[in-house]
């Protein structure tokens, strides 16, 4: 089950970081423990006995914005990405967020994939945003739509 992360797991954060993401798009344990202490932000983790995927989000008023999505890649395709972003959108909804917005890489079709079931349409792309060619899809989701009938135990992604 998702739960919410602390600022204890900063470096466990940053080494999951580092097996996820390339040297350049890496986050360092004190950008996690930033994340971690702004009170409009939200990371969730999932467990083994280490940490196997996190997300964090962000919410200022009828907006949730999804900054990151971490599975280890061990643990990929177990729907870990699913609960988590599921969490978030819960988490969000609470505090008054209408929607969700991302932003992914174009060529990150697993993600693209993902975000599509979960509801996510593409509203923009943003050129060259991850560098020369890579472009990046600016996707937004319904929150109601994606966390009704929501069941925990059921997710795939």
């Amino acid at each position: 089950m998702p739960e919410r992360a602390t600022v204890a797991d900063a470096d466990q954060l940053a080494e999951l970081d580092r097996a996820c993401f390339a040297p350049g798009e890496r986050w360092s344990a004190q950008l996690w423990r930033d994340e971690l202490e702004v009170a409009d932000r939200l990371v969730v983790v999932q467990r083994d006995r280490d940490l196997m995927a996190a997300a964090t989000f962000a919410v200022a008023f009828e907006i949730v914005d999804l900054h990151r999505v971490l599975v280890r890649p061990t643990h990929r395709g177990l729907g870990l990405a699913r609960q988590l972003i599921t969490a978030g959108a819960l988490w969000a909804g609470d505090r008054g967020a209408e929607r969700m917005l991302l932003e992914v890489r174009h060529d990150n079709t697993a993600a693209l994939t993902l975000y599509e079931l979960l509801g996510f349409t593409t509203i923009d792309t943003r050129r060259d945003y991850y560098g020369t060619g890579l472009h990046a899809h600016v996707m937004q989701c319904d929150l109601r739509g994606m966390t009704r009938g929501t069941n925990q135990g059921d997710h795939r992604g």
